[in-house]
């Protein structure tokens, strides 16, 4: 296994023949379904049916999962067909099992995993393609979701260091942020400086924009700062990004509307344009981004099916249920991913910011008692 360090970070197109690879390289790809919605599910089918073949080869044990199930990849032929792909609980990841594992025990991965809540940690393995592909994610969707086309903006990243949490997945992410970006870490062993961030940001120059990036308690915690000791006067192109999640402090949460009303005042903002949400798990393998309207696009090579809790069928459009994830994008590890998460997943929405694809509405985390009853729906991959 690898050092975090030996692994490159680029946002540079992965020099691949791959034709993923190419897509992550394209532009506009968020545009696709303004031009062609069917092609959207073409190429979702394309990648989908591809990945699944590729961890079957690989990956002996979610192949003898495919067999278990009588699932076979011909029966891939339309994009309605990817929701009877086999799933990979989140359990599964925080079990630590060997099994999830894709390729060879030689290939060259680190092992990234989740803050953990309630004393469980996921550990998923990424390769050098795995990572690359992800920020790339990252990469396409600042830029043509947040709409940030430059890299001359400072980043103020309000998670821990890598120094101080090296392998967790937030921490590592944000380190590869600050291969694109000037980015410093005001988080010193769980603790916020305070002071210090405050004056950098008020070092900042008004026509200069910025990025504030943290999870939501810690971004509340400075505007709560703010508002006692008065308001700062950020650039209108600044914005405020969330990650992450209310994790230990879920007694603290508050309406989304009143947090981007009080984040919008704390930082001299005109509207709660410019407070963006932000939603991935250590297991998902690309980052969904919200744009000004406050919808989460889903990028256009993965699919995001909500699911019924008992029997995991996919949904209608606008209906909600246990969301699901089909990223094709990893290589060490299958991507099919059943969340702890209940949502709905709008498809073809027009958005006002421009994108026509699918929009994801996050509604909550189930509790025990739902993922036990969720769970026993699935079959363990190992066995």
């Amino acid at each position: 296994m690898t050092d975090l360090h030996e692994i490159s970070l680029q946002e540079s197109v992965i020099e691949d023949i791959d034709p993923l690879d190419t897509i992550l390289g394209t532009d506009e790809i968020y545009q696709l379904g303004n031009k062609d919605a069917d092609a959207i599910d073409a190429l979702r089918l394309r990648f989908t049916r591809q990945a699944v073949d590729h961890h079957r080869q690989h990956n002996p044990a979610y192949d003898r999962y495919c067999e278990s199930l009588g699932f076979g990849s011909h029966r891939l032929s339309s994009a309605a067909d990817l929701a009877t792909i086999p799933l990979l609980s989140t359990g599964l990841f925080k079990r630590g099992d060997q099994a999830i594992r894709t390729g060879s025990g030689q290939d060259e991965v680190i092992l990234t995993t989740s803050s953990g809540t309630l004393g469980t940690v996921s550990v998923v393995p990424r390769d050098d393609v795995t990572l690359k592909r992800f920020f790339a994610s990252v990469a396409i969707g600042k830029r043509e979701v947040l709409g940030v086309e430059t890299f001359d903006r400072q980043v103020f990243d309000l998670t821990p260091a890598t120094r101080d949490a090296p392998n967790v997945w937030v921490s590592y992410v944000m380190a590869g942020v600050g291969v694109l970006y000037t980015t410093r870490s005001y988080v010193r062993r769980d603790v916020l400086a305070m002071k210090e961030i405050v004056a950098d940001l008020a070092a900042v120059p008004e026509n200069e924009g910025v990025n504030i990036v943290g999870p939501p308690p810690l971004l509340l915690d400075l505007a709560k700062y703010l508002e006692a000791r008065g308001p700062l006067r950020l650039s209108p192109k600044s914005l405020i990004i969330a990650i992450g999640g209310w994790k230990r402090r879920e007694n603290e949460i508050i309406d989304r509307t009143v947090f981007d009303e009080r984040l919008a005042a704390a930082f001299g903002f005109p509207d709660t344009a410019p407070i963006r949400d932000s939603y991935n798990m250590v297991e998902l393998n690309t980052v969904l981004f919200e744009c000004a309207f406050k919808a989460k696009h889903s990028p256009p090579w993965i699919t995001v099916l909500a699911r019924d809790p008992r029997t995991l069928a996919a949904m209608p459009s606008g209906q909600p249920g246990l969301l699901s994830f089909l990223d094709p994008t990893p290589l060490s590890y299958p991507g099919f991913i059943l969340s702890d998460d209940f949502g709905t997943v709008v498809q073809r929405k027009q958005c006002p910011c421009g994108i026509t694809g699918d929009v994801v509405v996050f509604e909550r985390r189930v509790n025990r008692i739902e993922s036990r009853g969720c769970a026993l729906k699935l079959q363990t991959i190992g066995a």
